[in-house]
């Protein structure tokens, strides 16, 4: 059975609505453990802005590089949830749902530290605190994996309930 159209849109704004919610979550927690070690809480936007700002972005302080490593973090966050939410059904039990998120999640850690970020702006693998960053990458599963609370019913389901 293929989705329509607005099937496709609604799954796709609910994984923007997860991947916000996870982009909320993964700044708190980096920012968190950032602060936690000494650092300033907006280290992480800070190195990730480094992407395309260079070493310019290596400051403690809040400002357009922060703001820049902010965009790229939601930027990071809604592109896996977009391709998860067009490989994986809304249909789909939770616990599966979460676990494959989980796990889709962690493949995108692997290959952003691995193989982007390594090859891009070294000081972000350098720099930053690795488990923090794996941790906030299995928040982001956890977000990603529950989309399909966010998907809204289709007047066809509802008028045929």
């Amino acid at each position: 059975m293929a989705d329509s159209p607005p099937a496709r849109f609604e799954r796709a704004l609910a994984a923007l609505q997860a991947a916000t919610l996870s982009f909320l979550l993964t700044t708190f927690w980096c920012g968190f453990a950032s602060a936690t070690s000494g650092h300033a809480f907006w280290t992480f936007p800070n190195l990730t802005s480094g992407l395309i700002l260079g070493s310019a972005s290596l400051r403690p302080d809040f400002g357009f590089h922060t703001l820049t490593g902010l965009s790229l973090q939601f930027f990071f966050t809604a592109a896996p949830a977009l391709v998860y939410s067009l490989l994986v059904s809304p249909y789909l039990r939770s616990l599966p749902s979460l676990l494959l998120g989980i796990l889709f999640c962690t493949w995108w850690f692997y290959l952003l530290d691995g193989f982007f970020w390594r090859k891009t702006f070294s000081p972000l693998s350098l720099y930053a605190r690795r488990p923090s960053i794996f941790f906030s990458f299995i928040l982001m599963g956890i977000c990603v994996g529950l989309y399909s609370v966010f998907v809204r019913p289709s007047q066809e389901a509802q008028v045929s309930a």
